[in-house]
């Protein structure tokens, strides 16, 4: 390919001051890799940054920016590369283009002519011929077992506003600065917007954020294949940093003035708040960008950091559980979307194989396996173990586990089942009223379920944690001994721990009143309807099973309202 036109400063084409100059090797060759070889002769992409002109798939080019041609028809416009990867740090450097036009031209016609705001490192977008199309319907992907099923919960469905795509880069109202915490419509199993589809909306919004997955800068692309950096032959691969020896690093993106690689666009990309932007919308039209959006978040969920597995393995980090959780979710959907498209005959050149995907969940399971044999792990059943911090459960990041599990089971994964049916362990002793947990507790934000010796100065005593019982974790919830507001704990009051030991049911009114108690109802009606559909043996494994779901459902009912993407019914319409 031919270099930057001598004419055009380094500086022109550069974001926060990285020189062209400092691009590795790989940045400035394979830029046509995975083009289709049955390219149209009249078509061209011509880039115009600076007042220098550029072209593809002819040249000159721009350094690690890839224009390639899909077998489509969908052109993938992505910056970005690796370069050598046989050091503790890619040797590619990373920058951002500043605004360029863009023009897709065919026998000399304009098919699109558009000015781009900015382009950062490690994202991409597509041009489509032809404007998305719907093809499947929510029954449809339910009658497959690809999702569960949608309809009337029983409570008020909280309105979502709807979404927008404005074009390349546009964040489509995702959020941007993903380890903010609350109750966001892009965070859980799905999306609101993919569980409004399911409801019977319309797929505006759900088309819009699937469009600016591209956006998020996590295309960790390897330039010599043209798909998604191979974590089988790079096992602990990372985009957190060279500390502990994990190598090889992939930069984020250029540098601040502290010395820190930044991601581009203003986004924030964070492994436990990680949304579900691309499977339901690729279920729903079978568009391959979707699916090659899906392959790159979930290759990013165990490039966000490499810390746990062996050596020669990837692993999710359970650092959070919720981020092994919504990691294991983008595993599997990535799995069986693949597989989907491998029996259809339209796995794009650009993406992994199935195979791929199944070898990276093997890795996890036989990581994680031995947290359901561990002694101190019978009581509370925490999914993984290695997830308790402080002697402290948020139960709610074990509902997060059993809805992802869930999911994972309901597409195939049988190797998960055991997983799935130990960790909602976890909820029957929190609703059934046997363990000495009221359920009329509700929701909680943490649980302590370890207690330990203390020194002098209020450290912990090595080797001294000792499991409490439920009971005993009932009663520490209302003490005020281990409230901690700077954790965000929530207690009872002595009232309300006596009103619950004369009524654990608290009058079928949760006692505790949050959203979190919408997702432990999701996560009960997810194994009745496994359990229906003979998926797993929830009934076999927990004999109190139905009257865990009908207390869960009354105190559901009287918090009174849902989120479209808990919205799940165990039947089908």
């Amino acid at each position: 390919m031919s270099k930057l036109r001598p004419n055009i400063s380094r500086r022109d084409i550069v974001g926060g001051g990285i020189a062209v100059s400092l691009l590795g090797a790989a940045g400035v060759s394979a830029q046509n890799a995975n083009t289709s070889p049955n390219l149209p002769s009249d078509i061209k992409v011509i880039v115009t940054l600076n007042g220098a002109t550029y072209s593809y798939p002819s040249g000159p080019t721009i350094p690690s920016y890839y224009v390639n041609f899909r077998e489509d028809g969908r052109i993938v416009f992505h910056l970005g590369a690796l370069g050598s990867l046989s050091g503790t740090t890619a040797t590619a450097e990373p920058y951002h283009l500043p605004s360029h036009q863009v023009r897709i031209e065919r026998a000399g016609r304009a098919l699109l002519d558009v000015t781009i705001p900015g382009h950062w490192w490690n994202a991409e977008w597509t041009y489509r011929p032809k404007a998305l199309a719907v093809i499947k319907t929510p029954a449809q992907l339910v009658a497959g077992n690809r999702m569960f099923p949608f309809g009337d919960a029983g409570c008020q469905v909280r309105r979502i506003r709807d979404f927008g795509f404005s074009g390349p880069m546009d964040s489509a109202g995702i959020t941007k600065a993903m380890p903010t915490t609350g109750e966001r419509p892009d965070l859980g199993w799905v999306t609101d917007v993919s569980g409004g589809w399911m409801l019977g909306g319309n797929s505006d919004s759900m088309l819009s954020w699937a469009q600016a997955a591209g956006s998020v800068p996590i295309h960790f692309r390897d330039e010599s294949t043209g798909k998604p950096i191979d974590l089988t032959k790079y096992p602990k691969a990372n985009c957190y940093g060279t500390q502990g020896g994990f190598a090889p690093y992939l930069r984020r993106g250029p540098q601040n003035a502290a010395g820190f690689d930044i991601y581009g666009g203003g986004w924030k990309p964070d492994y436990s708040h990680f949304p579900e932007m691309s499977y339901v919308a690729y279920m729903a039209t079978k568009d391959a960008g979707f699916l090659e959006d899906l392959q790159y978040s979930a290759n990013f969920m165990l490039l966000f950091t490499s810390y746990f597995g062996p050596p020669t393995a990837a692993v999710i980090s359970c650092s959070q559980q919720r981020g092994l959780a919504w990691g294991l979710r983008e595993l599997f959907m990535a799995h069986v979307a693949t597989t989907d498209a491998e029996a259809a005959g339209t796995l794009p050149a650009s993406c992994m194989p199935s195979r791929y995907y199944k070898t990276l969940l093997d890795n996890a399971l036989a990581f994680y396996l031995p947290d359901l044999t561990n002694p101190a792990n019978q009581t509370f059943q925490i999914f993984p173990a290695h997830a308790l911090k402080d002697g402290f459960e948020a139960p709610w990041q074990q509902d997060y586990m059993v809805t992802a599990l869930a999911f994972g089971v309901l597409t195939g994964h049988s190797d998960w089942a055991p997983v799935f049916l130990f960790a909602l362990g976890n909820l029957i002793s929190r609703l059934s009223g046997k363990s000495g947990w009221p359920p009329g507790v509700g929701g909680a934000y943490h649980i302590q379920i370890f207690e330990s010796a203390k020194n002098a100065d209020g450290d912990v005593e090595p080797n001294t944690e000792r499991p409490l019982t439920w009971a005993q974790a009932y009663t520490a919830l209302g003490s005020s001994s281990v409230v901690k507001s700077d954790q965000g704990h929530i207690s009872l009051s002595a009232e309300q721990v006596a009103a619950l030991q004369n009524d654990p049911l608290n009058g079928g009114v949760p006692a505790i009143k949050n959203a979190y108690l919408e997702t432990t109802r999701a996560a009960m009606v997810m194994a009745d309807y496994l359990d229906k559909q003979k998926l797993a043996k929830v009934r076999q494994t927990y004999s109190t099973f139905d009257t865990c779901l009908t207390n869960v459902q009354a105190m559901f009912r009287a918090w009174g309202r849902v989120s479209p993407k808990v919205s799940v019914i165990s039947k089908q319409a």
